[in-house]
């Protein structure tokens, strides 16, 4: 008889094991948590978190800080990493871009950056932004990040990097008695300044980038195991969230459920301040933020060729990606 008990709790405790090891996640319940910072990439999962979208499992949708989202696929200990989680395409490269911890699902957003300034400045296009930009003053909010690396490679790209002062601001700074002749905001910061102080948006830096179709600003990391064990999770996720940008601009839709779907997941809903006010969010204001849900195996080549111009730019700020980065199927 005590053999026999032996037995059972023996394979009793491989089942148990069995489970834990194909459990979908990072959770010790088998959930799947997705985590994205706050601001323009905390819209792209909006939609999804507005009907808490689970596609037949246990998922937990939390927005954070956009300072520490890169936490949350570095931990030492990978049940705390998220399942699935946004990142600026910069940090994906650096910490994930070997693909062998997490796989890129797709990009999110695709650029929210956008040239301010006076209303006598002339509007910035492709054809006379050389012109309009050599030997002038650009502040740039967020210089030691994205913005700040995003506008030097659009310099590189046009062949003046060397022609331009760029100089880091403070949004307080950003105002028509600034000695700088143009300013780099993101939205919906960019919106609300010229509102306020009597600027004007003069050009976005997307419609200036390559082909005036954005550039890969945010991408939708999954971890390996997830990918491997829930093919069909991921295949719904990804559907569904192709129809977030379509879903935060209609008319159907207001600024207030769209806010309240991102702060209802907060860690501390009551005692957090959003990053944006439902007054900011017009839908000039969102189709401004570039939210566009493109697969990966669709982006991939353009993806590779953005981190190489950061990193020419930066060598610190973003890493090339190996081909096991992209998830394809």
């Amino acid at each position: 008889m005590k053999k026999f008990l032996c037995a059972v709790l023996g394979a009793l405790t491989l089942a148990v094991s069995a489970l834990g090891l194909t459990a979908c996640g990072g959770g010790k319940d088998g959930g799947i948590t997705v985590y994205v910072p706050d601001g323009a990439p905390a819209l792209a999962m909006a939609q999804l978190m507005s009907v808490e979208a689970d596609f037949g499992k246990n998922v937990t949708y939390r927005v954070v800080d956009a300072t520490e989202i890169a936490s949350h696929v570095t931990y030492n200990d990978e049940e705390k990493n998220a399942d699935l989680c946004v990142l600026p395409i910069n940090d994906a490269s650096k910490l994930l871009g070997d693909g062998s911890r997490y796989k890129m699902l797709g990009a999110v957003t695709h650029g929210n950056l956008y040239f301010v300034s006076k209303p006598e400045k002339a509007d910035l296009t492709q054809d006379n932004l050389k012109a309009e930009l050599s030997g002038k003053k650009v502040g740039v909010v967020q210089m030691a990040k994205f913005p700040g690396a995003a506008v030097k490679l659009l310099l590189n790209d046009y062949q003046m990097l060397s022609g331009v002062t760029l100089q880091g601001v403070t949004p307080q700074e950003v105002g028509a008695t600034s000695d700088c002749d143009y300013f780099v905001m993101p939205e919906p910061a960019a919106t609300t300044k010229v509102n306020a102080a009597g600027l004007k948006i003069a050009g976005s830096l997307q419609q200036l980038y390559g082909d005036g179709k954005g550039y890969p600003q945010a991408v939708l990391v999954a971890k390996n195991s997830l990918v491997q064990s829930a093919p069909e999770f991921i295949k719904k996720f990804t559907k569904s969230l192709a129809y977030g940008g379509e879903w935060l601009l209609s008319e159907r839709v207001s600024a207030d459920d769209i806010l309240g779907a991102i702060k209802a997941h907060y860690p501390d809903p009551e005692n957090t301040t959003p990053s944006f006010t439902a007054a900011q969010l017009s839908k000039t204001v969102i189709e401004n933020c570039a939210v566009r849900y493109e697969k990966a195996a669709d982006c991939k080549a353009e993806v590779k060729t953005f981190l190489v111009k950061l990193k020419a730019v930066n060598s610190d700020f973003a890493a090339e990606v190996s081909d096991e980065f992209f998830y394809t199927a």
